[in-house]
């Protein structure tokens, strides 16, 4: 990880600057104390608080850190979440610390089978061939027409240290494993340099993992070399051929600071045949300056032959909700009394993801880079950012690369912490992902990142909640309220799957592991940790104010902008009558429902516009006296 942590290295005196023109926009000033360093919210809600479920074990914080992972996969049609992780061995039974096990639920989260397999169990001496499995990833590989998900297998893909370069890294464990527990098959390779490699894909019975290649990753610089396994499942051996695929995505060699990267994805469209690699690095051709950035590569054959890369540049994207340039929003953010120069993204983690238009998505940070002056100092040099100015946005095309677009998902104000300076280090960034629905015409952009309301002192993002926003495809829309999805003290190593589940009533169920640290003062990186599962709806915006004032709440109506059906959660501390009106921008009556007699608890109202003009629209929701309003708009 040198050139990573290259680019990032004399970054931090220039955050500490960045952080004294920080502004909290749009957080909730009731949810915290004024003690809120401490980590304990003041007020609970829906939103707020989250019922983990415990799933499995691990022999220390290694494998699930690092930045954004896919770790944890989820498959509708199966209802079913798998988790895989290292194995704590010792209470397991297996190996070594480099065996791997898998949590697995059946019923959608609700109750899970801990430390299943092993799935890789090496007993060796050193870091000799097969070696022993570090940062793993999952998938699950399901054949058509099947709907027992213990007949569904596993796919894993997981870098070992097998010995065969200076660092002992070089081997890439790939395999398949039947969730009945029946049936293993897995190999490694070592004719790739492969260092932590990046993530995996899978889709029905085919497989796709990511390596970089780096043939001696403490003397030989990154080859320029990305390496695509693709997999091919045999149903009848429950076992998976696999062809190597090699694509050409380059960094530049800087003279001062060799080839500087970080995290690489790949994603596939719907079809299976269209698909990118990503990767946050330095290339010369497209950069406006000397500064980190997303780029692709796109392939239309399933990952046997790759694109020349394209890619944004972030000096010229314009944010789609403002119309500003992103230049203009660093400015407004500091006031204008600092001289936004090159922007720049970040080598600590990004997520791709393909839209229902076959569109590829990039889920970065962009900072002020190279050539910013701050206020009252001096102007950042090459690679160098302030991360304490912090924008998650969310990138993409719809012409193939020619141009680009993006929409700002939120301000970010704490980016970074050492979990275990000691021992470690363990640094976690906000480690951004992106969620889609089946139909993939809805995504969730998951980040994790410790609320500053009070703590106005707080630098480090040392309670990160899990925050997600929605966005709306086909409408190029952010849709539905920022929201934290659930908050959990002393946390981080947050994991969110790719896929989100339909609950049919305008929410949708995320799914994430995370790993608790339950006292900092004893916590150490080489001590055993338990994981667990949080699976939360988004949108989960009942409002816990209108609940203390009128012992109800009201849902903002899903979908909005709505042409057909939108739904309304109401949320009722006890059974009471309820009714609607809707009006227009003139106040005049466009309808009336009477939803009679309902129980303490949430229901789901729907509201038909099929025939309502384009426009907007306000429904008042009453009971016992007490109204909330909110806003429809029709298109």
């Amino acid at each position: 990880m040198k050139k990573l942590l290259l680019a990032f290295a004399g970054l931090s005196v220039i955050g500490a600057t960045a952080q004294e023109v920080r502004a909290d926009l749009g957080r909730s000033s009731e949810m915290f104390t004024p003690t809120h360093a401490d980590g304990i919210p003041y007020k609970n809600s829906a939103n707020k608080q989250s019922t983990a479920v415990a799933i499995g074990t691990a022999p220390n914080v290694y494998g699930a850190g690092f930045g954004p992972k896919t770790n944890i996969w989820a498959d509708e049609d199966l209802n079913t979440i798998a988790f895989i992780h290292r194995s704590d061995y010792s209470s397991n039974g297996d190996n070594s610390s480099g065996s791997l096990r898998f949590d697995y639920s059946t019923n959608g989260g609700s109750t899970w089978t801990s430390n299943a397999g092993p799935v890789y169990n090496p007993n060796l001496s050193g870091n000799a061939y097969p070696g022993f499995a570090r940062y793993p990833h999952i998938g699950i590989l399901n054949e058509t027409g099947n709907t027992n998900p213990l007949n569904a297998s596993i796919s894993v893909w997981a870098p070992t240290l097998a010995g065969t370069n200076a660092a002992s890294w070089g081997g890439a464990l790939m395999g398949t494993h039947k969730m009945d527990n029946t049936t293993t098959n897995t190999t490694v390779d070592t004719t790739g340099g492969h260092l932590t490699l990046e993530n995996s894909y899978v889709d029905g019975g085919t497989f796709w993992g990511l390596s970089f290649d780096h043939p001696d990753y403490d003397v030989e610089e990154y080859t320029d070399t990305a390496i695509i396994w693709k997999g091919t499942m045999d149903w009848t051996t429950d076992s998976m051929t696999y062809t190597e695929h090699k694509a050409y995505i380059p960094v530049t060699n800087e003279a001062a600071n060799g080839k500087i990267y970080g995290d690489g994805k790949i994603f596939f469209a719907a079809n299976g045949t269209t698909g990118y690699v990503s990767i946050e690095a330095y290339d010369s051709t497209l950069a406006p300056g000397k500064v980190i950035h997303p780029y692709l590569i796109k392939t239309t054959n399933g990952g046997s032959s790759w694109s020349a890369i394209m890619g944004p540049n972030l000096d010229l994207l314009v944010d789609n909700g403002t119309g500003d340039s992103l230049v203009t929003i660093f400015d407004q953010i500091t006031g204008g009394t600092w001289s936004i120069g090159h922007l720049t993204s970040s080598t600590r983690g990004h997520d791709l993801a393909v839209d229902a238009n076959g569109n590829p998505h990039l889920f970065v940070h962009v900072f002020p880079g190279t050539g910013t002056t701050p206020s009252g100092g001096s102007a950042a040099g090459d690679f160098n950012y302030f991360p304490g100015v912090n924008l998650l946005v969310d990138i993409f095309t719809t012409d193939g690369g020619l141009s680009w677009e993006c929409n700002v998902v939120s301000q970010v104000f704490t980016f970074s912490f050492d979990f275990d300076p000691t021992n470690g280090p363990v640094p976690e960034a906000n480690r951004p992902y992106i969620s889609m629905n089946a139909d993939r015409d809805m995504m969730f952009f998951s980040w994790f990142e410790t609320d500053t309301a009070y703590a106005s002192g707080t630098t480090d993002n040392q309670f990160p909640d899990w925050r997600c926003q929605g966005y709306n495809v086909i409408g190029d829309s952010l849709e539905g309220p920022q929201t934290v999805m659930g908050t959990f003290g002393d946390a981080t190593w947050g994991n969110v799957a790719d896929w989100a589940f339909d609950n049919g009533d305008g929410t949708h169920q995320l799914h994430m592991t995370y790993s608790p640290i339950e006292d900092f003062g004893s916590f150490s990186v080489l001590n055993s940790i338990d994981f667990y599962y949080l699976g939360q709806p988004y949108p989960n915006n009942i409002g816990l104010e209108e609940l203390e004032r009128n012992n109800f709440a009201v849902s903002q109506n899903f979908p909005n902008p709505a042409s057909g059906i939108t739904k309304v959660a109401i949320e009722s501390v006890e059974a009471a009558n309820y009714n609607m009106v809707v009006m227009d921008m003139t106040g005049r009556l466009v309808e009336m429902k009477d939803f009679g007699r309902l129980d303490a608890g949430r229901h789901i109202q729907t509201i038909d516009v099929t025939n309502y003009a384009a426009g907007v629209y306000f429904y008042t929701i009453e009971s016992a006296g007490s109204k909330i309003t909110k806003k429809l708009i029709v298109e």
